[in-house]
């Protein structure tokens, strides 16, 4: 490897996959040396379309080191009843569980679900003002054990 004066640092909006797993899998290597072990994983959960089987909304997260972690949610306008949001969500977070994790986090802005969430036994860990000016992003955790 060059020495630090010889790195170039490249700003990108559109890296490439391998680029990606560089810096990924370093990651992963170290917490796996820290931790003693490592268990990360993809915890997706989808929600189709009956007709044409495509995916129209889900959830996305992945779990690792006992932490939950819901990276995106999303169900169209027409879904948002007869608690299938509450639904899957106790499935991600019954499979985190089974999975032997003990807490879940994720991040969702004033005018996205922290309502929601907060029914569903979740808690404001954060709340941080930014742009663009008067709204709020909630930082929320919930304890599964």
């Amino acid at each position: 490897m060059a020495n630090q004066s010889e790195i170039t640092i490249t700003l990108t909006d559109v890296p490439h996959d391998d680029e990606r797993a560089v810096t990924a899998e370093g990651l992963r290597a170290y917490n796996e040396a820290q931790a003693g072990y490592w268990d990360g994983r993809p915890l997706d959960i989808l929600v189709r379309d009956p007709e044409t089987k495509k995916a129209v909304g889900g959830l996305l997260g992945r779990t690792s080191l006992g932490l939950l972690r819901v990276d995106l949610f999303f169900l169209p306008e027409a879904l948002r009843r007869d608690r299938l949001g509450s639904r899957i969500l106790a499935m991600a977070e019954e499979e985190a569980r089974r999975r032997g994790c003990t807490r879940a986090v994720l991040s969702t802005l004033h005018f996205q679900a922290p309502g929601f969430y907060l029914k569903q036994g979740w808690e404001v860990a954060a709340r941080i003002e930014c742009e663009p000016p008067g709204h709020t992003r909630f930082h929320m955790t919930k304890r599964l054990s």
